[in-house]
């Protein structure tokens, strides 16, 4: 099978990969949800961990979808699917999954509040979302010496917001998140949260009960 350019990007972050993977913790018979999967291959090493439970992947390219269920088959996977839809509205069944997973997906969300709650209600009681993201634009030499070349003088930019990679790249700005979920939302759980700061796994958690 031929290499793509999706290929190649999962080449790159083989290092960052494999930390991500010992952070998620899956267990064997976990259900996991793969938050913007793209050519599935955090679904794929998910569907390895979860050899007696199931995988969905989730994205918003039937491109990348198409590679991914190619990949998986060629890898004789059978406990994962893939669905084409955005998470912050897609359908998923409620309290259906152990662990939700998402490599650089989060960070793209347009209504994070709408999209956590969604994932918020598809996690069962004491669920765990473990997240792969990127620091703060401002804290990322290969994301401002571009910039700087081409714009001498031009200020170094501080925290980002709204949908970018560098949007949501603090545990604390989930947990504010998940809380502000809370406040509005009644009778569901939240599930408990890990994330990156620096691309390395993070120690933090949290957990609460709305």
């Amino acid at each position: 099978m031929p290499l793509t350019v999706a290929d190649n990007y999962d080449a790159e972050l083989r290092r960052l990969n494999d930390r991500f993977c010992a952070a998620t913790g899956i267990r064997r018979t976990d259900c996991v949800l793969d938050i913007g999967c793209g050519a599935g291959q955090t679904s794929r090493d998910a569907a390895r961990a979860a050899v007696a439970g199931k995988v969905l992947g989730v994205d918003v390219s039937e491109q990348l979808l198409e590679r991914a269920r190619e990949r998986t088959a060629a890898e004789g996977l059978h406990n994962v699917a893939y669905e084409l839809g955005d998470a912050q509205v897609h359908p998923l069944v409620p309290r259906q999954f152990d662990v939700v997973i998402s490599r650089f997906g989060t960070m793209f969300f347009a209504d994070p509040v709408a999209a956590f709650s969604n994932l918020a209600r598809a996690a069962r009681p004491g669920a765990r979302l473990v997240m792969l993201v990127w620091q703060s634009q401002h804290r990322n030499e290969w994301a401002t010496a571009i910039d700087a070349a081409l714009s001498p003088g031009k200020p170094t930019p501080g925290p980002a917001h709204g949908a970018n990679p560098f949007s949501l790249a603090q545990p604390a700005e989930v947990e504010s998140i998940l809380e502000r979920r809370d406040s509005a939302t009644s009778g569901s759980k939240t599930c408990t949260s890990q994330s990156s700061t620096d691309l390395t796994p993070s120690r933090r958690t949290r957990s609460s009960a709305a």
